[in-house]
């Protein structure tokens, strides 16, 4: 693996040229500490009273978003971490935040992807490996990116924080693509194997497996480090009570430990996430035919039991995209409705038959009639769409269910909805 060598002597050069550098500087003076700054709790204290530097307000962003305090370089400055997941593609955005030398101030870090393909999706787990050595402590993490569910890549990648800048990048990578091999019209799912983005050195799945290990070597000690996600509702982000108790928490659960057992296991072979992708989004193209599925679609009526609108000419906006990654992106802007405007996207869809949402409140009692579903939630309640495609004109037609947050045990409010293949 001559690109994880090159990578690992790129950061140890990075960093030996950083304290070269500031070897031939005068030396400076310590800055000066106020009693007590150092105390965890009083730093989690400043994090909590810089929130308007951390704290997102997209109101698209801001519900998805999770927080995490932690020492991830144990130089006893705390760090403040944001991460976000959005998007068909698994797109995530990070951000770090870690306080001054002089614990004044919470300030931005420079995350340094130089060395990685785009950032790990951080938040789909509280438990990272962790490799500690000499050039510091290494965490490893995921990095899934979906093209469609016919391309999808699944890259092992590591970041660490030292001298005040997190460098990332990438040890290996798996390929999934849906090929049909053998010529039956039914794709299957072929995964290939590298080495640090180098497509000319193929791995072995039990080398892909180990990759890690073999990266870092035996130079490294091996950690689980646990981080203990918070996320903030519209109430909590006004609360002067809630945040600084979530961050309070979050850093009670920081730490690193040694678990040979739970380090081994933390290890997810890329199969067990495609065959779920698969699943999702393969099973629903087959449901209507991949070449005859069309993905964008435009609502044309929509009507409840006293009244059926046209949507052109009530000027409703509304379209509707389904993936065939098993994605589902829904826009929605009604001037009369409440609710509007809506704007999901990245929204996954479920079989009927998988059981998703409580079958007694289907049209029929018994989840039957619809061929997928897709729940979600809206700032003012709980969603649920049930469809199908009419056999006859091709038509799609959704069943849109949607319980009130001010009375969620109160019977929901039930549209139905009749969508046009439009040109996105």
């Amino acid at each position: 693996m001559k690109k994880i060598l090159h990578i690992l002597l790129a950061l140890a050069l990075a960093f030996s040229l950083a304290a070269c550098a500031g070897s031939q500087e005068e030396p400076q003076p310590a800055p000066e500490v106020p009693e007590n700054a150092s105390d965890p709790a009083e730093q989690v204290k400043l994090i909590a009273e810089n929130r308007d530097l951390w704290l997102s307000t997209d109101p698209q962003q801001a519900d998805l978003t999770q927080y995490a305090v932690a020492d991830m370089d144990e130089n006893g400055r705390l760090e403040l971490i944001s991460t976000v997941m959005e998007g068909t593609g698994r797109f995530s955005t990070t951000r770090f935040y870690e306080v001054s030398e002089d614990f004044s101030k919470l300030e931005p870090v420079e995350y340094d992807l130089d060395g990685a393909q785009s950032e790990a999706d951080l938040g789909w787990t509280g438990s990272f490996r962790s490799y500690k050595g000499e050039l510091g402590n290494f965490v490893v993490a995921s990095d899934q990116m979906a093209n469609g569910y016919a391309e999808n890549y699944y890259y092992e990648d590591f970041f660490v924080l030292r001298d005040g800048v997190v460098n990332a990048g990438t040890i290996s990578y798996c390929l999934v693509l849906a090929e049909d091999s053998n010529g039956d019209g039914e794709p299957e799912l072929h995964a290939y194997y590298y080495a640090s983005g180098d497509e000319e050195e193929e791995l072995t799945p039990e080398a892909f497996a180990r990759s890690a290990d073999d990266f870092f070597g035996y130079a490294y000690d091996r950690y689980v480090m646990d981080l203990r996600w918070k996320q903030f509702d519209e109430a909590a982000r006004k609360s002067e009570v809630d945040v600084p108790a979530g961050l309070a928490d979050s850093w009670s659960g920081f730490g690193f430990r040694k678990s040979t057992q739970e380090f081994e296991s933390l290890f997810v072979a890329p199969s067990s996430y495609y065959d779920e992708l698969y699943e999702n989004g393969e099973k629903a193209a087959i449901t209507y035919g991949m070449e005859s599925l069309p993905d964008y679609w435009t609502l044309q009526e929509i009507s409840t039991e006293l009244e059926a609108r046209n949507a052109i000419e009530d000027g409703i906006d509304c379209h509707m995209i389904i993936g065939q990654d098993g994605m589902v992106s829904f826009s929605f802007n009604d001037p009369t409705d409440a609710r509007s405007p809506i704007e999901l996207e990245g929204m996954p869809l479920a079989m009927a038959e998988d059981g998703m949402g409580d079958p007694a409140e289907s049209e029929d009692g018994e989840g039957n009639g619809a061929d997928w579903m897709v729940v979600f939630s809206t700032e003012d309640g709980l969603n649920r769409f049930e469809a199908t495609i009419g056999p006859d004109d091709g038509r799609l037609y959704v069943t849109w269910y949607w319980w009130s947050e001010e009375d969620p045990g109160a019977d929901p409010v039930i549209e139905k909805m009749v969508f046009t293949n439009g040109v996105g």
